[in-house]
């Protein structure tokens, strides 16, 4: 699939930032949304922002998807943002973005208010991917979800 480059949501760039997000201690989920879904950057901070355009539960796909291992590593001046991939096997689903998603409670049902972190657009092409009994895999780009890099000398 030609998925795209995955995109932080601003504020949870600035929950990182705050230590409102810890990625080392937060639980995280990764969910599927359909092309309903507009991704906005900067005004979408909750999943309640997102949440009525979840791929709908059946066909091997779960509400809230999938818990995720989240790492945070530096090699000099660059951090990564780095988190598990992530497969539905034998599913059938039709979704347009992948988010992550900070389960605040970690129970593993998102709530309102948990806060999205980022997400990827699965086909750049302008479609939806989708399966059919078959496999829906997420390969996290070698370089991580997200790097920040600190300005040298």
């Amino acid at each position: 699939m030609a998925a795209g480059n995955w995109r932080m949501f601003g504020n949870a760039l600035e929950q990182i930032l705050k230590g409102g997000i810890d990625c080392d201690t937060d639980t995280f989920r990764m969910v599927l949304v359909t092309s309903g879904y507009t991704p906005d950057q900067s005004l979408h901070d909750t999943w309640s922002d997102i949440s009525a355009n979840e791929v709908a539960a059946g066909g091997g796909y779960s509400t809230h998807g999938k818990l995720l291992t989240v790492t945070v590593t530096r090699s000099g001046l660059v951090v990564t943002i780095d988190c598990d991939d992530q497969s539905w096997t034998s599913s059938t689903i039709t979704a347009k973005y992948a988010v992550i998603v900070r389960d605040a409670d970690a129970n593993g049902a998102l709530a309102a208010g948990d806060l999205v972190v980022a997400f990827v657009d699965l086909d750049t092409g302008g479609g939806s991917v989708s399966t059919t009994s078959g496999t829906l895999s997420i390969t996290i780009n070698a370089s991580g979800v997200y790097q920040i890099t600190a300005s040298g000398s």
